[in-house]
């Protein structure tokens, strides 16, 4: 083990002074050793919330912090994160089974009339998002829905045909807008367009929000959709810890783009060993 500052990586791809296997046996006194002294350590591509703690646990500091990514996956539970952190976004009513919402609309209707939006808990590409004109859809779309896990309606949100991709990695970030051309989806897998150089003072807000909201949250990579219904605040819309790369450049830009953070990481626990966890 070297007496020296050092960082330890599990990502083969990535070397640093120290190098280990993603599946290597963390348990192993030895390992616990070189991970206690390390001034970071870079976790690996995919790591189970199991793994997470097993390594977190004996290291000063890591990149990427994934709590937030473990406890509010879903758009049911970024509901709660969204409140907790006092950001504006649409108004929201979460429901444990699509029979519960079903049951809630027939005694009550929706609070805010139609349309409305309905919202699977999981799925990317507006794969689980509806827009809801009438109590008539729901059934509808429910049928793409699971039985069994919980989902949430929202109000209507005017977004002007278009939404904002804030993509943060690191102390750094990324934004575009994605176009619609005035239809409900934007989503480049379903049309929308990409404009990286429009609104550029809405982009500057967007991502002034977004990096407030990581430092906050403790959030290092993520991708946030926001939209601009008005000249207020933003509206934070959804986090996507899983996000596309079509906007980026493709996956050898958002390879860049994560090394870059990487080294911004390392050269800032480097110059400040001793310095708070590292934020957008």
């Amino acid at each position: 083990m070297p007496d020296f500052t050092y960082f330890v990586s599990f990502r083969p791809e990535i070397r640093m002074e120290e190098n280990l296997p993603p599946f290597i046996r963390i348990e192993d006194p030895g390992i616990i050793d070189v991970l206690r002294a390390a001034t970071g350590v870079l976790l690996p591509s995919y790591v189970s919330p199991w793994t997470y703690r097993s390594i977190t646990q004996h290291a000063k500091h890591w990149f990427p912090r994934l709590e937030a990514r473990f406890h509010f996956q879903g758009k049911t539970r970024q509901v709660h994160l969204f409140h907790a952190m006092g950001v504006r976004h649409p108004e929201s009513l979460v429901f444990e089974t699509p029979l519960d919402l079903e049951t809630y609309l027939d005694e009550h209707g929706p609070p805010w009339g139609y349309p409305m939006v309905l919202k699977g808990d999981l799925g990317g590409g507006g794969e689980t998002v509806f827009p809801i004109h009438g109590r008539e859809d729901v059934p509808v779309h429910l049928r793409n829905l699971p039985g069994d896990k919980p989902l949430l309606i929202q109000k209507w949100v005017e977004h002007g045909g278009k939404d904002l991709r804030v993509v943060v990695y690191g102390d750094r970030a990324v934004s575009y807008f994605r176009v619609g051309g005035g239809q409900f989806y934007n989503n480049v897998c379903r049309g929308g367009k990409l404009d990286h150089e429009g609104w550029p003072e809405l982009q500057r807000k967007g991502v002034s929000a977004v990096r407030a909201f990581c430092r906050r949250a403790g959030i290092d990579i993520a991708g946030f959709d926001l939209m601009f219904p008005d000249d207020g605040e933003p509206v934070f819309v959804e986090v996507n810890f899983h996000f596309g790369r079509k906007g980026l450049g493709g996956l050898k830009e958002h390879r860049k783009h994560l090394q870059n953070a990487i080294q911004s990481w390392r050269e800032h626990l480097i110059s400040d060993p001793s310095s708070r966890p590292f934020t957008a």
